[in-house]
């Protein structure tokens, strides 16, 4: 094996390493709160309030019974020499799970349930009286009513018996408990959504400029049913005018409503593969607030004027009446986009000109956005294809990203960037999107990967998004290139709602908000309300104070984190599901991610990754980390690294695991 000599950390790095370390010192000790995020191996990792605070490492010796999601009160002590800490659960503040999945045991005590979720399981009584036929073994979720004490058993009551493990049905629900996804709406939510239905609010504090008369479309997913965003574009001499429209849900929900504390308590729509868990009831989500075509819609508009080049000259804000001309699909755009005399043209031939118009501007204003250094993750996702009459899943692939998809996002982040920057202008208390640089050290094991992975690229100790997005654009179609997008993910600190401004790194933005999904996104709405009070040049009378809107924005962002794991764990579990009918199988692959316990394999023929166990090969294999490849040790001296072409047969699918398991062939 040839040796690599371990290159030094940049001097600038390491006087920035020691900088902290001797900052770090004064941490020692110190109490801070924050939300508990356990691993189902034991350990944890507390998220702190403080955006520039990284995540406190809980070992599990030290949880000390804290639940997921709990807010919980931390000691901090130093970890290592670099300055990362662990640290020690002493409180929990305030409990964050109201219900657990578990299997049902009988003791000498009488009758618990066994959580499944984390190591160690923990233990909660439930009377014989409440099982309602449940029998021993069965998969339960339980109502909690006291919470495990000093090594006791809390205790519960039962609120479900789930069917066999195993079984779609039984584990979306098991999902859909274990995240505390609010999947039923209060009867006095569904009363005054069907009150509003009935009986609409009339509009009399701003009168509302009557847009019907453009022709404004929606561009969605085939499979969308709630439209809450609008566009319409303009072309004249030097100038092009877009018009963003965006669903008025704070005409109809107002603060304090039923509506308004389920929405505030869901935070954002959940998205299965095949079901939608939405933030609000259907009257609202898929009619009343959805820009469906040719009906009148009470909206929100952004008016941004953009010279030739994609550069914004002025912008304005109102509320509109609109009517869509046209419910447009992403596909069918590209199509006709990209085609001439197509049938999709025909289809939409009244608004074409309008598009090829927005078609142009898109792109102006995306290379304006590329030029300032935007980064853009291109990881595919998987997209399921169904057989129309029989419901199964026919194959799994990458789910197209077309100009279409590209077009809206453009102008939906032209919008929430003009509506931040006009209200940041007021000085107001405001809800932002924020995306703070990456960690240094985390910047540095990047370049350690880039120079191992053979991408001798230049990157300073602090790099700009400009710098990162030049070398996402180098690896790209490497076989490498999977992996260093992930590893540059993982660099990044997560975005999330702040009343603080400080930036969208990612976006290479000064200044961010979400103001177009309002429908499924309870800051959007919070966004539309501060903005309508702008409007009213009412600035005296401010929504609500910065203390009380970041406890909102901190709500938002942990509820936003719980919806993406509760979504990738329906992702998986879909695909698991799928993949049963292919037990002993062999496919064709790629080597797509590599580990110290193996490699994840992606297969050719449907979009599927599975992991092959080194413990499972017929030689042993030594991973090395710095370069991400495994060497074999035996006669062979064979190589596995990112890229190779390799044959697996699938070995097992663990449903329940949401893990597929491949046997590695040749």
């Amino acid at each position: 094996m040839v040796r690599i000599k371990r290159r030094k950390a940049p001097k600038k790095g390491r006087q920035k390493i020691k900088k902290n370390q001797r900052a770090n010192k004064s941490h020692a000790l110190k109490k801070v709160s924050g939300h508990l995020k356990l691993h189902r191996d034991g350990y944890g990792f507390v998220m702190v309030s403080d955006e520039k605070q990284p995540d406190i490492f809980i070992p599990p010796r030290y949880v000390n019974g804290a639940m997921d999601g709990d807010e919980v009160l931390v000691s901090l002590a130093k970890r290592d020499e670099k300055g990362r800490y662990e640290g020690k659960i002493l409180e929990v503040i305030k409990h964050h799970k109201k219900w657990l999945v578990g299997i049902l045991k009988k003791d000498f005590q009488g009758y618990y349930l066994e959580t499944t979720e984390s190591k160690p399981p923990l233990e909660f009584n439930l009377e014989e009286e409440d099982l309602f036929g449940a029998k021993l073994g069965d998969t339960l979720g339980i109502e909690i009513f006291d919470y495990p004490q000093l090594g006791q058993r809390g205790s519960g009551k039962m609120i479900q018996i789930f069917g066999e493990r195993g079984d779609e049905k039984t584990e979306t629900g098991i999902i859909i408990l274990k995240y505390q996804l609010r999947n039923q709406f209060s009867k006095s939510c569904l009363a005054e959504a069907e009150q509003l239905k009935l009986n609409p609010p009339v509009d009399e504090a701003i009168s509302r400029e009557d847009l019907r008369h453009l022709a404004f479309v929606t561009i969605d997913g085939e499979k969308a049913q709630d439209f809450d965003d609008a566009i319409y574009v303009e072309k004249k001499q030097n100038v092009f005018k877009l018009f963003v429209s965006i669903a008025d849900v704070s005409h109809y929900v107002k603060p304090g409503s039923a509506i308004d504390q389920e929405a505030f308590a869901r935070g954002t729509s959940v998205y299965f593969p095949d079901q939608v868990i939405p933030m609000l009831p259907e009257i609202l989500s898929n009619d009343l607030c959805s820009l469906r075509p040719f009906e009148d819609r009470m909206s929100f508009t952004a008016e941004i004027d953009f010279n030739l080049n994609g550069l914004v000259q002025k912008s304005r804000f109102y509320k509109s009446i609109i009517s869509s001309k046209a419910r447009i699909t992403y596909r069918q755009l590209a199509k006709a986009l990209m085609e001439e005399n197509t049938e999709e043209q025909n289809k939409i031939k009244e608004v074409l000109p309008m598009l090829k118009a927005a078609y142009e501007l898109a792109h102006q204003i995306r290379d304006q956005r590329q030029r300032r250094g935007s980064i853009d993750f291109d990881l595919p996702e998987p997209e399921f294809i169904t057989n129309l009459e029989e419901g199964n899943i026919e194959s799994i692939i990458k789910a197209e990203r077309n100009e279409a998809h590209m077009l809206i996002e453009d102008f939906m982040i032209a919008a929430n960037e003009a509506v931040a920057s006009f209200v940041k202008s007021q000085d107001l208390p405001m809800v932002y999107r924020i995306h703070q640089s990456p960690d240094s050290q985390k910047i540095y094991a990047f370049k350690e990967l880039l120079h191992h992975l053979g991408f001798h690229m230049k990157l300073s100790d602090e790099p700009s998004p400009k710098e990162l997005s030049k070398i996402l654009d180098k690896v790209k179609d490497h076989p490498e290139e999977k992996l260093i997008q992930q590893i540059l993910l993982r660099s990044m600190r997560q975005a999330v709602y702040s009343t603080e401004t400080v930036g969208h790194y990612g976006l290479a933005s000064n200044c961010y908000t979400h103001f177009t999904s309002p429908i499924r996104r309870y800051p959007d709405l919070m966004v539309h309300r501060i903005l309508a009070k702008v409007l009213e040049n009412k600035k005296n009378q401010q929504l609500m104070g910065t203390e009380q809107l970041q406890g909102i924005c901190e709500h938002s962002s942990r509820r936003e984190r719980v919806a993406m794991e509760a979504e990738w764990e329906a992702v998986n579990l879909k695909i698991a599901l799928f993949m049963q009918q292919y037990l002993g199988r062999e496919f064709e692959g790629m080597v797509s991610r590599i580990s110290k316990y193996g490699f994840f394999v992606e297969l050719k023929d449907q979009f599927v990754e599975g992991l092959v166990l080194l413990k499972d090969l017929d030689e042993y294999y030594v991973f090395e980390e710095k370069r991400y490849r495994l060497m074999s040790r035996g006669p062979s001296k064979n190589i596995i690294k990112l890229g190779k072409q390799v044959t697996v047969q699938v070995s097992h699918v663990d449903i329940e695991e949401r893990q597929i398991l491949f046997k590695w062939i040749k």
